[in-house]
């Protein structure tokens, strides 16, 4: 937790500083980097289910967790594939978080794959469209550690408060979360097909 402390802190430093200028030039891209995982309902809502997913596990599997999920992100800043559809994004959604909902510790694999996949698709999302090759890096450097903080700290609370807290509903808690978190990307991803003008009348 003390090295969770250290980085929430460079987190603050960092935002912080960014309101008024940038203490090295041409990095400025770096702290809108930090906040672009947060800039879209597909990229937040696959974090959610992903985290809850991650921190339902025990603490020695959640490790390994992270690590696919640090690995596809940073993958997924080169993927060819470049645009990822919301379709795309709300099925991965709607399956890691069902699957966290299940609770399912027996499911470890199906759960790296799931993390896994949502770290790719994050990763091919933080892509800038374009720009100079030095400002996409420092961009892409910026959201792939705003991507990892933000994974590690939900995990990290979730895996904590089940660890601390003795409520026994606590668990039915996070697993109520994740069924909400499915519902809401069916949702979304039946708009997608829906036909515009049943969207404009929403």
């Amino acid at each position: 937790m003390r090295a969770a402390g250290i980085g929430l802190g460079i987190l603050v430093g960092l935002t912080g500083a960014a309101q008024a200028h940038s203490p090295v030039p041409g990095i400025e891209g770096f702290y809108v980097g930090l906040l672009h995982p947060l800039s879209s309902p597909a990229q937040i809502l696959l974090i959610l289910s992903a985290g809850l997913l991650i921190g339902g596990f025990p603490r020695d599997r959640v490790r390994w967790l992270l690590a696919a999920f640090l690995g596809c992100s940073f993958a997924g800043l080169f993927w060819s594939g470049g645009d990822v559809s919301d379709t795309l994004a709300y099925t991965v959604v709607i399956a890691t978080s069902a699957l966290a909902a299940a609770s399912a510790n027996r499911l470890f694999p199906a759960a790296v794959g799931c993390v896994a996949i949502a770290g790719l698709l994050l990763g091919a999302m933080s892509v800038p469209d374009g720009g100079l090759m030095w400002d996409r890096f420092v961009t892409m450097s910026g959201s792939l550690a705003g991507l990892n903080i933000l994974m590690l700290y939900l995990s990290g609370c979730v895996v904590v408060l089940n660890e601390r807290v003795h409520w026994a509903m606590l668990p039915v808690a996070f697993r109520i979360a994740a069924a909400w978190i499915a519902a809401v990307s069916s949702m979304m991803l039946a708009i997608q097909f829906a036909p515009a003008s049943t969207v404009a009348a929403l």
